[in-house]
């Protein structure tokens, strides 16, 4: 009975111990892997963040854009283990208006605009399950993990709104 707990220790020592360094290595992901237009006049902002997701995951967060402001919103993913698509969305978070889908314009991973009206919205990113894990797991109930996570980023960028015309 004590060798039976002594590696159940060890296992869910080991687990928790991998956990705990996948997390923190995807801390600051956005910051090394998500390509900056910092030349281009943006800055990036405070709400960019990175978290640990895996496939068939769904995750949001919420910012406050302001008029008079152009941003830049660009995605990062593990694509080695998580694939190469990360579909997200952005939602007004007062009215849950769709305010824009990037699955409309075939899963680009940046999207720039300009504000005309301060609100607060909600980024919402989901990385699309694999087809072929989904029916492995319908089938044995079972998923690899270390192939079905990774590390996702979201850089944000921002900058006053350039003043146009005369």
């Amino acid at each position: 009975m004590k060798k039976i707990l002594s590696i159940l220790f060890v296992v869910f020592f080991g687990l928790v111990c991998s956990q705990t360094y996948a997390q923190s290595t995807c801390l600051d992901y956005h910051k090394k892997k998500c390509q900056s237009l910092s030349a281009n006049g943006y800055t990036m902002s405070s709400d960019s963040r990175s978290a640990m997701m895996r496939k068939g995951q769904t995750s949001e967060f919420r910012i406050i854009i302001y008029q008079g402001k152009d941003y830049r919103i660009s995605f990062c993913s593990d694509e080695a283990n998580l694939g190469g698509t990360v579909h997200f969305r952005l939602i007004d978070y007062d009215t849950d208006e769709l305010l824009y889908d990037n699955k409309d314009f075939n899963y680009v991973k940046d999207f720039e605009f300009t504000v005309v009206q301060t609100r607060t919205i909600k980024i919402q990113i989901e990385i699309p399950e694999d087809s072929a894990q989904k029916s492995a797991a319908n089938t044995t109930g079972l998923i690899s993990k270390s192939v079905n996570q990774g590390c996702v980023g979201v850089l944000i960028e921002e900058m006053i709104t350039p003043k146009t015309g005369f």
